[in-house]
């Protein structure tokens, strides 16, 4: 399967995980302890629990609705889910990703959000909400999005006199601003670069750029820059194309090259591009927002780092885009049914999603709280303007059944491409197929 850093599912792959119980305003528990006039509310994350509590105070106090809200870790979330759909345990309105919506609305037990909500969903980001519409109905409450970035070593982009603002890829060219770059970011121990005679790629003292099997940071935005997709308008995987394939093995050829760190090295440790930038020796790293934190923790005051758009490819930059919605249960009561549309509609509020946006918990789904979460970084020394613009038309995320098993079926097969064992023209129809079987 692969590693949440692999897939963008949620903001568990930001580096948030949970465990235990928050309350609005009394505690509660995911086993339906919860007195039947209260809501209960289940997230996967501590901190977003946390944000939330205040504002359900208030919501408390406007509404006389109590709310409790649970906190599940991120594996028991996805495995209470389907237990608590055959129980009619469900929670009243639950955090949901786009891979677990189709097999959750599909139970029959979601509410259509459109109708208890109203006007408010014009005041959210398009790209977030559009992940939570099928067939023109609306099923999620978006409470936050993630995307695609790339961090610069600033420092080590200064000695290359490069710039990272604008960044392109092409595969059909001889080389690319990209590849410039990268190969001026890499030296050895004795500072010579790749294509120096004598350089001596074992002995990398510094690296160009990220060029690994991550799913959501790289693969997505680079198959989507070339005109590919991951997979198409049905849900099908649809990879394996000839934009894919050329996408594909563009970034293997730069480990290959060395311009990237080894490809076998960064198949058997998903997190050493990452590691690597901390330690100031990679120019380069294509992440995404969920990586801020742990980013602006580790780095400190050790170099300067900057943050800017994805790697453009030929049709333009797409970076993947995934958002985090608050989904409701219907209770076959219209009295509570209507209490959970008062709270999905204060969830989609600026009310309801500022503790997130202060706390930096992902870029907010409220328009009008961007400068707020934009803010709450500056606090922070970190400068995300770059990315405060959402893009019209983003790498999309796994959507439909089965959709984050047929990805973790694919990754391993991907993965040999990058160690050199197959070419992208072998490999991706075979790693094309096992994501189909495993998605059926």
């Amino acid at each position: 399967m692969p590693t949440r850093r692999q897939i963008l599912l949620s903001t568990a792959a930001m580096g948030l995980a949970g465990a235990g119980t928050l309350a609005g305003c009394t505690r509660g528990g995911p086993e339906g302890t919860a007195p039947s006039d209260t809501l209960r509310m289940r997230v996967w994350d501590d901190a977003a629990a946390a944000a939330y509590e205040d504002a359900l105070a208030a919501f408390t106090r406007s509404t006389g609705i109590d709310v409790d809200v649970e906190v599940m870790v991120w594996d028991d979330y996805w495995k209470q889910l389907p237990l608590d759909i055959a129980d009619e345990a469900l929670p009243d309105v639950l955090w949901m990703n786009t891979a677990n919506l189709a097999g959750t609305r599909a139970s029959g037990r979601l509410l259509e959000v459109g109708p208890l909500i109203g006007d408010v969903a014009t005041q959210w980001e398009e790209a977030a909400t559009d992940l939570y519409r099928v067939g023109g109905e609306l099923w999620g409450v978006p409470q936050m999005w993630d995307q695609s970035m790339l961090v610069a070593q600033d420092e080590l982009i200064a000695e290359a006199d490069g710039d990272p603002s604008a960044l392109t890829a092409d595969p059909e060219a001889p080389s690319d601003p990209l590849r410039d770059l990268a190969r001026a970011l890499t030296t050895d121990s004795g500072g010579l670069h790749p294509g120096d005679d004598g350089f001596a790629a074992e002995n990398r003292a510094t690296f160009g750029f990220s060029a690994h099997p991550d799913r959501t940071a790289v693969l997505g935005p680079f198959i989507a820059g070339q005109g590919g997709a991951w997979q198409d308008e049905e849900g099908t995987f649809s990879f394996a194309s000839a934009k894919g394939t050329a996408a594909v093995q563009y970034l293997a050829d730069l480990a290959a090259a060395h311009l990237a760190p080894a490809g076998a090295e960064t198949v058997a440790d998903d997190t050493l591009c990452q590691n690597l930038f901390l330690e100031g020796k990679l120019g380069l790293l294509q992440t995404g927002t969920y990586d801020l934190h742990a980013i602006a923790g580790a780095v400190e005051d050790s170099f300067p780092w900057s943050v800017h758009p994805v790697v453009a490819g030929p049709e333009g930059a797409h970076p993947l885009v995934h958002a985090i919605a608050a989904v409701g249960v219907d209770p076959d009561d219209e009295d509570r049914a209507a209490a959970i549309g008062k709270l999905l509609t204060f969830l989609g509020g600026v009310d309801g999603q500022r503790p997130l946006a202060e706390s930096r918990l992902g870029i907010p789904a409220h328009r009008e709280l961007l400068a707020t979460w934009q803010k709450a970084w500056e606090t922070e020394g970190v400068d995300v303007s770059a990315l405060t613009t959402a893009p019209d038309e983003p790498a999309l995320p796994e959507i439909g059944n089965r959709s984050a098993e047929g990805t973790g079926a694919a990754l391993p097969v991907i993965a040999t491409i990058f160690q050199g064992k197959a070419t992208a023209e072998e490999a991706l129809p075979r790693a094309q197929q096992a994501a189909r079987t495993e998605q059926h």
